[in-house]
């Protein structure tokens, strides 16, 4: 059976796939010796995923175990889909404090990669881990806290499935809130020159830049006590038949003739992208619609890089003869202490490049790396990159810390596959 990611880009065959549902199946499965690869919604561009073995799909993960109301903690299986918690957590009275732009993902493959919303005042999605428990190699179940097991927590953290199975998670949740957006077009150099500022002033913030232009659409994001207003016919009109159809269609139309796409992008900017102020559930304003199917990379670099950043990327674009078809995205992140999260030490700008044309990718990819690693990004793991282990080295100071505790605690490599095998081995 061919199994392969959303994006299409990772397609191959393992040997057998299965599907526990409790912290007890996954002992029983490890303790066969097999290698294993678990995959949650294939979200990832990367090759987190690829066996010839066993691939243990976590959807039958997906329970609530526990809300406490007290502590304002959840305890989640790994394989819950972030889509559906959101929901069943506001039903509760909670909501998770942050969150990314796709709700996809399944809540441990989005702590496991370093997964990551936008806010200068938030750490990535995973520092809202109180514990996990983790399946060794060798069966036994490890109880990592963040508070008791502190260094362990933060090597731990951040593992790409390399070090065993992650079956449940205790989240640190808030009281359900609102979030008042405000988002419009502004000039590039207008946002360069101010956005170091801005992002200081705001709950989130973040930007879309549209390749062949000179505009960025700038979204602010804050908590409020006000009711919702946002109707049901902006959302059915912006986030369906525009942003999912429309879109799609001006794609399918660019795509016929490439150099089209810089036409479309300055479309979008002159008409098709309203002011918009209105006051929503959070996660319908963190939460964007399903994009169409495209190619992607981010990376994370020195927050006060942004201005620089933002132009050389643009510079970049048209020197080279990019021609993008696809949204820009730039978030900021808070720093943190987690071995391998690309916001370790500092805090963070997140540059993305995007592309729906599988054809011009690989050129448009390795442009991006050479602009990224001249500014000592990190790579997000659940996203396209090439460089090897040498500069990943070079660029995160507790990365032997993390190959110590991997060999530790999985010395035969059981859960290794080549991409894991190429990184960490």
């Amino acid at each position: 059976m061919e199994w392969q990611n959303w994006a299409g880009n990772i397609r191959f065959s393992p040997n057998k796939i299965v599907q526990p549902t409790s912290t007890q199946d996954v002992v029983d499965l490890v303790k066969t010796g097999r290698k294993i690869r678990c995959i949650g919604t294939g979200h990832s561009w990367s090759e987190l995923a690829p066996t010839d073995d066993i691939l243990m799909a976590t959807d039958g993960l997906n329970k609530v175990l526990s809300i406490d109301r007290e502590k304002n903690q959840a305890t989640i299986q790994a394989g819950a889909k972030l889509e559906h918690l959101n929901v069943q957590l506001w039903e509760e009275g909670f909501a998770f404090g942050n969150l990314g732009s796709i709700a996809r993902q399944s809540l441990a493959g989005a702590i496991s990669t370093a997964t990551h919303g936008t806010g200068l005042d938030f750490q990535i999605l995973g520092s809202m881990v109180e514990n996990f428990k983790l399946v060794k190699a060798d069966g036994e179940v490890l109880n990592v806290d963040k508070k008791t097991d502190s260094e362990l927590f933060k090597t731990a953290l951040i593992s790409l499935g390399s070090l065993g199975i992650v079956t449940e998670l205790t989240i640190n949740v808030v009281p359900k809130f609102q979030l008042h957006e405000q988002s419009g077009l502004m000039d590039f150099e207008e946002v360069c020159d101010n956005i170091l500022d801005w992002v200081k002033e705001e709950n989130h913030i973040k930007m879309w830049w549209f390749a062949h232009t000179d505009k960025m659409m700038v979204y602010r994001y804050n908590r409020t006590e006000e009711p919702r207003n946002d109707t049901w016919f902006r959302q059915k009109l912006m986030d369906e038949w525009v942003s999912v159809y429309f879109y799609r269609l001006m794609l399918w139309w660019s795509d016929r003739k490439p150099i089209r796409r810089k036409w479309m992008n300055q479309r979008i900017v002159n008409g098709l992208l309203p002011d918009v102020n209105r006051i929503e559930r959070s996660y319908k304003v963190f939460n964007v619609p399903e994009p169409p199917v495209h190619r992607e990379t981010e990376w994370a670099f020195d927050i006060n890089l942004t201005p620089t950043l933002l132009r050389n990327y643009k510079q970049m674009v048209e020197e080279k003869g990019h021609l993008i078809n696809f949204i820009q995205e730039i978030r900021f992140v808070k720093g943190d202490d987690f071995a391998l999260s690309p916001c370790y030490g500092r805090d963070s700008v997140y540059v993305g490049a995007y592309n729906a044309d599988n054809e011009d990718w690989d050129r448009l990819l390795a442009d991006f790396e050479q602009l990224a690693i001249k500014h000592n990004g990190r790579p997000h793991w659940g996203k396209e990159f090439n460089v090897g282990t040498e500069y990943l080295k070079s660029v995160y100071p507790k990365w032997d810390e993390f190959l110590k505790l991997r060999k530790k605690l999985d010395l035969e490599g059981k859960f290794l596959n080549p991409m894991m095998a190429n990184l960490f081995n």
